[in-house]
């Protein structure tokens, strides 16, 4: 048995915002419009709201939400009383909007409801309508049922989450991520593959989640170079429709080590969570091949190694070659390490005990010890010998 959830309606294609503006009347005439640093790409939004005279209120996020952030901003939009919520920018843009949907009817702190560091009751009341619009390619959040939040108490990120918080409406177009950074399309890119290879690979898979991942990665693998260097529109159509996918998988299936890893150090490094998961997942697919060998798990070696024949498009692809598609890609796209944002072995112990104290962790196709989790660490950090395996040694080789 198994099922699967995603946002109540989805519009996509090129200029499918512009196209569905009308849309936003079936909800209300008042709207909480959230928004990044740069409003610019909610120009349409803003200048259709004036035409029909609706009322709205503008807020911006200003890098990853803030348990705090929400909490005040839920406080101002009780007072505003919108009729909607609707979020256009990245991924953080999206969680934002996504948890302020949730708050704004709900009594209580925002920690009475997350996960690990609060006391994840059900929500009480059920979100006011949410509508997303995604300016990058990468989180898929407009199709997922959390809201990733900053805990600045405690250094760490975790979930508000809830299936009544998928979006009443997911307007993806993407055209508003043409003219990207490379840097930025990179990182969001890759996030995307993290979602959908962990939910591939996860011990909770299912046949839809199967599905959705697999043409998600065939896409991504195909489009993600030519989407971040060369700004090409098909290739953004297939990167923007491959999140998609890599945030429905995320919302069915499980995720694991990389997602556990990066929840930990996400709250105690100001580094974009995309390129935390992106410069893991090739040392986390590593070492869950080496923990599958030791414990005779052919049926998650199978995987990975139908993960490398999708990602390289042959059907003679060893488990390797995936690793090896990984680390190639990521070089390609000459994203910075993680050590650059301040990763030190000194926050090893603590990252790694919290790592195994996430939700995330637990989809991990098998479970990881402290002392993998450890290994992990080490080999993306450059204040640590870089200690590999074999096979990465080889693959580093071939590299050259």
């Amino acid at each position: 048995m198994f099922q699967f959830m995603t946002s109540t309606r989805i519009i996509f294609g090129e200029g499918a915002l512009n196209n569905s503006l009308s849309s936003l009347n079936q909800f209300g005439y008042s709207v909480l419009l959230v928004t990044g640093r740069d409003s610019q790409r909610a120009d349409p939004v803003i200048s259709y709201l004036k035409q029909q005279n609706m009322r709205y209120q503008q807020v911006a996020v200003h890098g990853e939400p803030l348990i705090a952030m929400i909490e005040e901003m839920a406080a101002m939009g009780r007072k505003f009383r919108p009729d909607m919520v609707l979020a256009i920018g990245g991924g953080s843009v999206l969680d934002a909007g996504k948890a302020l949907a949730a708050m704004i009817p709900n009594q209580g702190s925002v920690y009475d409801y997350v996960e690990v560091v609060g006391r994840n009751v059900p929500l009480q009341a059920k979100p006011i309508p949410f509508i997303a619009v995604p300016t990058t390619a990468g989180t898929g959040s407009e199709v997922s049922k959390n809201a990733v939040l900053r805990s600045a108490q405690e250094n760490v990120k975790v979930s508000l989450r809830s299936p009544d918080m998928l979006a009443d409406l997911a307007i993806v177009d993407p055209t508003l991520t043409y003219g990207m950074d490379p840097v930025m399309s990179g990182c969001c890119g890759m996030d995307a593959f993290s979602h959908l290879m962990e939910a591939y690979v996860c011990g909770e898979p299912n046949p839809l989640t199967d599905m959705v991942c697999e043409e998600g990665l065939r896409r991504l693998s195909g489009a993600i170079l030519a989407a971040s260097e060369d700004d090409d529109p098909r290739a953004r159509a297939d990167m923007s429709f491959a999140a998609m996918l890599g945030g429905m998988a995320l919302a069915n299936a499980k995720l694991g080590a990389a997602h556990g890893l990066a929840s930990a150090l996400g709250g105690r490094l100001n580094a974009p969570h995309g390129l935390i998961t992106a410069q893991l997942s090739p040392y986390v697919m590593q070492e869950n091949v080496l923990a599958a060998r030791e414990a005779g798990r052919a049926d998650v070696l199978n995987r990975y190694r139908q993960l490398a024949c999708i990602l390289t498009g042959r059907m003679n692809a060893e488990i390797i070659d995936g690793i090896l598609w990984t680390k190639r890609t990521l070089k390609r796209l000459n994203l910075p390490p993680i050590s650059e944002y301040g990763l030190c072995d000194v926050m090893f112990n603590d990252v790694a005990e919290d790592a195994l104290l996430s939700n995330a962790i637990k989809g991990n196709p098998l479970p990881l010890n402290k002392e993998r989790l450890l290994s992990i660490l080490e080999q993306i950090c450059n204040c640590c010998p870089n200690k590999r395996s074999p096979e990465l040694d080889s693959a580093d080789k071939l590299d050259n």
